[in-house]
């Protein structure tokens, strides 16, 4: 009988920035999760953005996204909220019923009273978009748009996805809003020609050393070109904190964000992302779609969490941060990270005989 995989799993991110292991299953496995992390991920940074703005005088909106999902081409449905069963151990439990308190019992109708009949718009993700409020005559507030910020999905870095993107993208920038882009996702090519990508385009083509996998950037159109503060970009890899971004507003205020703290709120407060992360084994790809640097990085998170995880350490305290001479080592040693990450049993990091000094 095969051996059932094992599983070390929390709902904590144990990554001190992206995680690696979350990023990949999206990419590989469970394509419509990174909707359901997009949602909540936009959801999250404009209430984290809500507590600074409105005594700054400005106000961030969610808005319809230059995007269009495209993310998986078969036709099953993608639910707003998807509701799993999880698995038992042994007989299944009594059919059991749950009622808030003092709830109104909704009655029951027939199906197609209730279903839509008329073609539905290609269901499309949000962004973020910041006004200033300008005070009018009696009383009144104006919104003025001051700024975009865009949280991209692997279906708009190619193909028609990519040219449609850029194009809206341009449109912003010519209406003089500041544009911000997240990118989280290693494995498709960068939105900018002028920044390398980590995985090239093709089949065979390996991650690029020089590269990194994660960039946020912003541009200020209302600045010359040629200035300094026309632009800003920070390049990340992996296990690293996602950078603060200083973002522009008008007459001179800028909002200086912390992007990675809620990264991690957004991961803590959906359980279901925590238990798709299995720091017992790596990551779909990981060979294929990391570098040598990242790769070790990955092996060297993996042998941490096993590592306390066996020490009875509390995981929901996390992250715990790497030990230095572990990830030198690991770099220098790149067999044996291959070994790390092509494991296939949680070991002990003594008995693996990794001869890493």
């Amino acid at each position: 009988m095969a051996r059932e995989e094992q599983r070390l799993i929390s709902t904590v991110n144990q990554y001190l920035g992206i995680n690696a292991h979350l990023h990949s299953h999206f990419l590989h496995s469970e394509t419509e999760g990174w909707e359901e992390f997009h949602s909540s991920h936009i959801t999250d940074l404009t209430r984290a953005m809500n507590t600074h703005l409105p005594a700054m005088g400005y106000i961030a909106r969610q808005e319809r996204s230059l995007q269009i999902r495209h993310f998986d081409e078969s036709l099953s449905p993608i639910s707003d909220v998807l509701i799993s069963d999880l698995p038992r151990v042994g007989e299944r439990a009594a059919v059991r019923t749950f009622t808030t308190p003092q709830a109104q019992t909704a009655f029951n109708v027939p199906a197609s009273t209730l279903l839509e009949r008329e073609p539905v718009d290609v269901k499309r993700p949000t962004a973020i978009k910041i006004y200033e409020l300008q005070a009018e005559p009696g009383g009144s507030q104006r919104e003025k748009p001051v700024a975009w910020i865009e949280l991209l999905s692997p279906s708009n870095k190619s193909g028609s996805g990519y040219t449609n993107y850029v194009a809206k993208r341009e449109a912003l920038l010519a209406n003089w809003l500041v544009f911000v882009e997240l990118d989280y996702l290693h494995g498709v090519s960068t939105t900018l020609e002028t920044v390398p990508d980590y995985r090239p385009p093709g089949r065979d083509q390996k991650p690029r050393d020089e590269a990194h996998p994660y960039h946020l950037w912003l541009i200020d159109p209302r600045q010359p070109p040629d200035e300094p503060e026309s632009a800003a970009i920070a390049a990340f890899d992996v296990d690293q904190p996602i950078p603060a971004l200083s973002i522009p507003l008008n007459q001179g205020d800028h909002l200086t964000f912390d992007f990675n703290a809620i990264y991690h709120q957004t991961f803590r407060a959906q359980p279901a992302f925590g238990m798709a992360v299995n720091y017992a084994a790596a990551p779909e790809a990981v060979e294929r779609n990391y570098n040598l640097r990242d790769q070790a990085a990955i092996a060297a998170r993996m042998l941490t969490v096993q590592k306390l995880h066996r020490e009875g350490a509390n995981l929901t305290q996390g992250p715990y941060p790497v030990d230095s001479h572990l990830l030198d080592s690991l770099r220098r040693r790149p067999e044996v990270v291959q070994r790390v990450l092509t494991s296939d049993d949680f070991t002990p990091i003594n008995s693996l005989d990794l001869d890493l000094e």
